[in-house]
């Protein structure tokens, strides 16, 4: 079953919300491209969360005994309050590792840092692009500067192309 590279992009603006900083909503489409260039279906399950979103979610497996713990972050702790990261998985009938590790190399190459290569607690589906700022930095106000490698990566894989 083939998917549309459309479709993808849809459900990643569709997922992403609109509390995204411009630069990660950029540069993740250009992940998912690049991706289904490769063969791989990236779908982008999350974005931006507000506080009371990150709050619901940190409550679930605590308050709910029956259900796992999702996150340690409470709200206003996760870059996802702030529009820096995204959760997404791998549509593929293999669900092979290598494909976890081929798209972070694509996503790193843009920028972002993977969360399969946090030391504490391996976070495979996480790409997230904080300027080296922390929670708490942004909990007081300060926002990253980020500028998108979309363009210089476009560039790059035209040229590829051509000499390839």
């Amino acid at each position: 079953m083939a998917i549309k590279l459309q479709t993808l992009l849809n459900h990643a603006k569709e997922n992403m919300g609109s509390g995204m900083n411009p630069v990660v909503n950029e540069t993740i489409l250009e992940v998912v491209k690049l991706a289904y260039e490769a063969g791989i279906f990236v779908q982008i399950t999350a974005g931006y969360r507000s506080f009371r979103e990150q709050h619901e979610l940190y409550e679930r497996g605590r308050t709910n005994k029956s259900k796992p713990i999702v996150t340690y972050a409470r709200g206003g702790q996760s870059l996802h309050n702030y529009g820096l990261v995204v959760d997404f998985v791998i549509l593929s009938d293999d669900g092979k590792r290598a494909l976890w590790t081929r798209v972070a190399a694509i996503a790193k190459s843009l920028g972002f840092v993977w969360g399969g290569d946090f030391e504490l607690f391996r976070d495979f589906p996480h790409l997230g692009m904080s300027g080296g700022l922390s929670t708490r930095d942004l909990q007081k106000g300060w926002r990253p500067y980020l500028i998108s490698r979309v363009a210089s990566a476009i560039s790059e894989n035209e040229a590829e192309r051509k000499n390839g």
